[in-house]
């Protein structure tokens, strides 16, 4: 029969490698753990723009270690458990160390990086350094050549290399070519390594014989920046060597589990915020693959959790929760934010306050164990563990820890116990007791609220006692005989129920507390005294509630019969009532007939007004359309009109530099007068011949309908008049005749000065009328800039032949009507702008 052989493809190189191996941080991880497993205390880790080296100052490889161990695929001392070099009794074989890396191809981490790769090697006691170099490439370019027939460089250095801590042996991997090149290592990539790597060693470990640096030089200005503004937080520096000080700032804030384990015994204590509540030891039964392991578990309140944020820089959530280490060094993702390995959180969800998740807790398991392949990750170093019967004792010990952590913060702290199991006689008494208990401690730094005054709390804690005190396999060590004794609470006895006195006589007995036997032996007489107390009560109550039922009973019926004496009191009342009520509405409907009759009176009164009104009418149209009255209402208008002109040039005939002489000043006053009623005259003519009545001095005017009729009648070849508004109703009381005068002055002033057009624009705002009259002519006079209300001064004008009777005309005639004018700023820098307000 022939027999055959497998032949390697080079190709199998990216199948361990960068395809096994996907993430950056995972791959440094692995070469970094090949240091800790070759006794390193330091590895420094340097990057530069295309080149990440890694040097330990480990035991080194020999010419015939690289040949026979490093370049044999598959190949790992550790698994085999040989270390022919732990029997020379060296410093560094004297630290006690297990194995982090077991599968022997954790090298080709390398490929993940990078392309070419330099090795630099010192073995103790060697006076040379071995050196390999190789090409990655070189395996990607025919998949049919062997992998082993690929060459790889090998040189002697007879120069001395440094190693870390001036060390003259140990290891250096240079990583060139990056292929992360196109994305460099930016200082956010590098603060995620550095976080990551600071939980790659278990950082709640107090053994420290193994340290981390990481070197960036072009990240040094940044680093010094944040230090020197006294802002930065630890974690958020680049440079330096890793360091962890979560295990000082958690220990006196939580509420604390730990467990050890050897292959005797598992120890247990729980403590809270400092104060130690139990310690319990029991056989190792369920665990024989376990025999070198610590559980710590911390549930965070709020006051840790911001303790820790305070001080770390960074929210508990945000920095992950419990973390498993093998041999010290992490298996992910255990720990990571938003991971469930644990399966804490899938539970969680199904009951609010009723289970702890990841959110609550921070922790670590650790497991030291020399048989690493039974605890073992899968190949791609990030998925977790292998399903072996050493990795399901793992989470059953993990579960086991986290179910008692979880039944004292559940049930003690947060009162779920006390509802669930009714300590309590009513409901309403246990939920007002976790209220307190809630708002006592729920933030609290200290346990003492719970400890001292909680009964429902300490009852709670009397059954978690019981329960271990039960089972034959839990030998109690200590527990907080303060917190277990509820007889002390004198003003709470009545809560106490015969079964708890029995609990605390079953712990007591199978503890030997003699003193805590005592104390119950105490507490039953003196329950037993307060029992008969209370029946002697109840009895003398009950006697008590008897009369009082009776005295109640006839109060009772001597209020029945007072009610009914006084209903027919207010019956006899309510039949007085309707009687005068019926009288009240028969003379309300004669008074209501006498209204109508004479509101009807009144109608017909004011429909014979208007009706004469009408005939009075039609009367006075009859006389203004006969043909002599119109002739006459011409004559006097033509007269008029001459007076008016011959004032006119008369006025301006008067020159401007004796105007202001006494006399002179009041003929023009006088003239003035005689002018402005002339223009009624003429006015009123207008008016009689448009057909529309001659005005009385004072009437209702609805100003902006006057403004827009009137102008739309006034034609003008020069000027165009214009008019908005938005309303259409604002009544006036005065004078038709005087508001026809105001805007003909208006309209006049604008063509004095050469304006094309003239608007009128009304805006109703909080019952006031407000009229803005602008133009855009030439605008006021210089004269009036520095006072430009002068304009409104008797016989003052900015024009040439002008009065300065207009304007003045203007302002005492609004008088009439309660308004005001004013001068404002041009509209468009030109004309001018007038705002008249009538309230």
């Amino acid at each position: 029969m022939d027999k055959l052989k497998f032949r390697i493809s080079s190709a199998l190189k990216d199948l361990v490698g960068k395809e096994l191996i996907t993430s950056d941080n995972v791959a440094i991880f692995e070469l970094v753990k090949n240091s800790y497993d070759a006794y390193a205390t330091k590895v420094v880790i340097s990057f530069s723009e295309d080149k990440i080296t890694i040097a330990d100052n480990g035991h080194g490889m020999t010419f015939d270690e690289i040949q026979k161990k490093w370049l044999f695929v598959g190949y790992s001392e550790k698994k085999l458990g040989i270390n022919e070099r732990n029997k020379q009794q060296s410093y560094r074989d004297k630290i006690k160390r297990f194995y982090a890396g077991a599968k022997g191809i954790g090298r080709f981490s390398c490929d993940r990086l990078g392309r070419m790769l330099t090795i630099t090697t010192s073995a103790q006691n060697s006076s040379t350094a071995d050196q390999i170099s190789l090409d990655w490439k070189d395996f990607e370019k025919d998949q049919s050549v062997e992998f082993s027939e690929i060459d790889i460089s090998h040189s002697i250095l007879s120069e001395q290399i440094e190693y870390p801590e001036d060390s003259n042996h140990g290891t250096i991997i240079e990583i060139s070519h990056l292929h992360d090149n196109e994305t460099p290592w930016t200082r956010k990539h590098l603060l995620e390594l550095k976080r990551s790597l600071e939980k790659l060693i278990n950082p709640l470990s107090e053994v420290n014989d193994f340290s981390i640096e990481i070197i960036c030089e072009r990240e040094l200005e940044e680093d010094n920046k944040l230090i020197e503004s006294g802002k930065g937080y630890d974690r958020d520096i680049v440079n330096g060597i890793l360091k962890n000080s979560i295990s000082a700032i958690l220990k006196l804030k939580t509420t604390q589990i730990d467990v050890t384990v050897n292959s005797d015994y598992i120890t247990t204590i729980l403590s809270d915020r400092g104060t130690e509540i139990y310690k319990i030891r029991e056989s190792n039964l369920e665990y024989n693959l376990i025999s070198d392991a610590t559980v710590s578990l911390s549930f965070l309140n709020r006051a840790a959790k911001y303790n820790f944020s305070r001080l770390m820089g960074v929210e508990a959530i945000n920095y992950g929760s419990v973390f498993l280490f093998r041999n010290g060094f992490r298996i992910l993702p255990f720990g990571n934010t938003g991971d469930d390995s644990w399966k804490m959180d899938f539970r969680a969800q199904q009951g609010y306050n009723r289970y702890l998740g990841s959110r609550d807790l921070l922790g670590r398991v650790d497991i030291h164990t020399d048989n690493v392949s039974e605890l073992k990750e899968v190949s791609s170093r990030d998925g977790g563990l292998v399903d072996t019967q050493m990795s399901r004792q793992v989470m059953k010990l993990f579960e086991t820890t986290h179910r008692r952590l979880e039944r004292y913060v559940v049930g003690v702290l947060w009162g779920e116990g006390f509802l669930k199991n009714e300590y309590f006689a009513t409901k309403e008494e246990g939920e007002e007791e976790r209220r307190k208990l809630q708002a006592k401690d729920k933030d609290s730094e200290s346990p003492d609220y719970v400890i001292d005054n909680s009964i429902g709390s300490k009852i709670d804690f009397i059954r978690i006692l019981k329960s271990l005190s039960t089972d034959p396999n839990v030998e109690i060590l200590y527990y907080n005989s303060e917190f277990a004794n509820i007889l002390n609470e004198q003003s709470k006895s009545e809560f106490i129920k015969p079964q708890f006195i029995q609990d605390m006589e079953t712990i007591a007995k199978r503890t030997g507390n003699t003193t805590l036997l005592q104390t119950v032996e105490d507490a039953k007489k003196r329950i037993e005294q307060l029992s008969k107390e209370k029946a002697d009560a109840q009895r003398k109550a009950a006697e008590a509630e008897r009369k009082a039922e009776e005295a109640l009973a006839q109060k009772n019926r001597a209020e029945q019969k007072a009610k009914e004496e006084e209903e027919r009191r207010k019956a006899a009342e309510l039949d007085k009532l309707k009687a005068e009520n019926e009288k009240v509405k028969a003379e309300n409907a004669r008074l209501i007939a006498i209204q109508k009759a004479t509101e009807e009176e009144k109608k017909r009164e004011k429909a014979e007004k208007e009706k004469k009104i009408e005939s009075l009418k039609a009367e006075f149209y009859k006389k203004v359309s006969n043909p002599d009255t119109d002739a006459l209402i011409h004559h006097v208008k033509n007269n008029n009109s001459r007076i008016n002109d011959a004032i006119t040039d008369l006025l301006n005939s008067i020159p401007k530099e004796i105007r202001e002489i006494s006399f002179y000043s009041i003929l023009i006053e006088s003239l003035t007068k005689i002018r402005n009623l002339s223009l009624k005259s003429l006015k009123a003519t207008d008016l009689i011949l448009s057909c529309d009545l001659a005005p009385s001095d004072s009437q209702k005017i609805n100003l902006p309908l006057f403004i827009d009729g009137y102008i739309r009648n006034e034609v003008h070849k020069k000027i165009q008049c214009h008019f908005k508004s938005n309303t259409n109703s604002f009544f006036v009381l005065g004078s038709k005749l005087d508001l026809s005068l105001v805007l003909d002055n208006f309209i006049n002033n604008s063509l004095d000065w050469d304006a094309h057009n003239v608007w009128f624009n009304c805006n109703l705002s909080e019952n006031k009328l407000y009229v803005h009259i602008f133009d855009d002519g030439l605008g006021l006079s210089q004269i009036f800039h520095c006072d430009p209300e002068e304009i409104f001064n008797f016989a003052k004008s900015g024009k040439k032949n002008g009065t300065g009777f207009g304007m003045y005309l203007i302002r005492e005639t609004l008088k009439n009507f309660h308004a005001s004018i004013s001068i404002e700023a041009p509209i468009n820098n030109k004309g001018i702008h007038f705002l008249v307000v009538f309230e």
